[in-house]
């Protein structure tokens, strides 16, 4: 007799029935009710995070549409239009990847197709998965159909970022709300499951388990799957999990802490490297250093928390760093944490985070810094005495051109990070100071020589796009200025957005 090939876990697992689903039951009990009372909308939008369901609840919904008894408020999964469904072959229900197919051609392909009728079943769905990776010019394309679309054509969009997706769009389509799943959710699945494969897992295993699975029950059940493989008998430890997980020891996490106050960014530089080399994971690294700096604030207010006996050892070190400064390297580490789920250069964002740091938290002077409070619309501009590297900065900054460059910023920021994401995110850290004579100077802080040695490597990037967007040859020139630093906050980029983002208000600068 033929042996039953393997299954992955995530497969083996899927729920092929509402009533299996976990952590979804508004969503799951919506949909029913809409098949109850005979009032089921063209289009659906399931928006929510990546791993909790989506794909997962739409093949359901697709199947209890089409099946024989249907619309069902479940499937039967044995009648031939169920089947098909579960197995991928159905003519009538597509599933389409936004990400691979998002051009305008594709989609016009997709609305000659809807004018067909189905082969066989009830209703031809469509389901796009990341629909807000389609362009602009495809999302036009489907408005049309949107707007009349045939009786027997359903549509069922799934998204990790409803934010991107157009207006008109989402405004044709009923919207539901995926919610992350808790952690006893994931964790009742993941006894349940391990139980089944005839496994025992420690309850520290599975905490850091469903720690570096983000909430994505999908990754979670990938990471048990090498556990099980890897795993010496049926027991699954809390070392085989830190080895699965590439997890970082408390005591190195501190250790390349204290190494990045030191503020020697050449040793910082070459520990980052090094426990990258030993096969630890960089979100998780992230992860733990956020953690760290969380307890530190908290022990500074006299909250005395920490997750192991060796935090305690730690804190004495940090005591004497500003408050407000270890606040701001939490925020770095966080914001480069978010970044790197969507950059593929993982340890290039990593080494941007730890210069950034090495200068929040060198060791301080014995008196702590006053911040002084300032109104955003009222901070004093002032000209940057550069120190010549590749140019002398001595006039004053502006000019027509300047100011047209100045409002076009982001764009060319834009449009050099979508061809040259490196050569992006060494230009973002300098600041243009004027315009002349067709020329763009931009200056960069003393710490970042480094990246504006990058963007003169790289100045005919730079020229190609100021010359597209401007239709006009520039050229562009850059330096290190040793007051850079003092940049006035509301000059700065990401000042600018996050003042944008909260509608308005004030900025506090410490002055040196």
């Amino acid at each position: 007799m033929e042996k039953e090939l393997y299954q992955v876990l995530a497969r083996k697992y899927r729920p092929r029935l509402f009533s299996e689903v976990a952590g979804q039951q508004i969503v799951v009990k919506k949909l029913q009710q809409a098949i109850l009372s005979k009032r089921i909308p063209h289009a659906f939008l399931f928006a929510g995070p990546r791993g909790v369901g989506k794909t997962t609840i739409a093949r359901i919904f697709a199947r209890a549409l089409n099946c024989i008894d249907g619309p069902a408020i479940e499937p039967c999964n044995k009648c031939i239009f169920c089947k098909e469904i579960s197995d991928g072959t159905s003519m009538d229900f597509l599933e389409i990847d936004g990400a691979s197919n998002r051009g305008i051609e594709e989609i016009r392909a997709l609305r000659e197709a809807v004018s067909l009728q189905p082969a066989k079943a009830r209703y031809k769905i469509y389901l796009i998965d990341e629909v807000h990776m389609l362009t602009n010019e495809a999302f036009n394309a489907l408005l049309k159909t949107l707007e009349e679309p045939p009786e027997y054509v359903k549509f069922i969009f799934a998204t990790t970022a409803p934010e991107k997706i157009p207006a008109t769009i989402v405004s044709r389509c009923q919207r539901y709300e995926f919610k992350p799943l808790s952690f006893e959710e994931i964790s009742g699945m993941i006894k349940k499951i391990v139980e089944n494969e005839g496994f025992s897992i420690q309850q520290q295993a599975m905490k850091k388990l469903i720690e570096a699975g983000s909430g994505s029950f999908r990754d979670i059940l990938g990471y048990l799957d090498q556990m099980m493989v890897l795993a010496d008998g049926n027991s699954i430890d809390l070392k085989l999990a830190s080895q699965v997980l590439g997890l970082t020891s408390g005591e190195t996490v501190w250790e390349f802490l204290k190494i990045i106050v030191g503020g020697d960014i050449k040793e910082v530089i070459l520990t980052l490297h090094r426990i990258v080399s030993e096969g630890k994971d960089i979100t998780n690294l992230l992860g733990m250093m956020a953690r760290k700096m969380q307890l530190v604030i908290w022990n500074h207010y006299g909250i005395n928390i920490f997750d192991e006996e060796i935090d305690r050892q730690y804190f004495d070190f940090f005591k004497d760093i500003d408050v407000d400064k270890i606040v701001k390297a939490l925020e770095s580490v966080m914001e480069t944490k978010e970044k790197i789920r969507y950059e593929p250069l993982e340890l290039v964002l990593a080494e941007l985070l730890c210069f950034k740091l090495v200068e929040l938290l060198k060791m301080p002077l014995k008196e702590k810094e006053k911040p002084v409070e300032k109104n955003i619309d009222n901070v004093e501009q002032k000209e940057i005495p550069a120190i010549e590297k590749n140019i002398a900065i001595s006039v004053p900054e502006g000019g027509d051109d300047f100011t047209t460059i100045i409002q076009n910023w982001d764009e060319i920021l834009l449009k050099i990070k979508k061809s040259k994401p490196l050569l992006y995110a060494a230009l973002r850290e300098g600041r243009p100071v004027k315009c002349e004579n067709k020329c763009l100077h931009v200056v960069f802080g003393e710490n970042y020589s480094f990246l504006c040695q990058r963007v003169m490597e790289n100045k005919t990037v730079v020229e190609k796009v100021l010359e597209k967007i401007f239709g006009s040859n520039y050229t562009i020139n850059c330096a290190v200025s040793a007051s850079e630093k003092k940049i006035p906050l509301k000059q700065r980029s990401e000042v600018k957005e996050i003042i944008e983002f909260m509608g308005g208000g004030e900025i506090v600068e410490t002055e040196d």
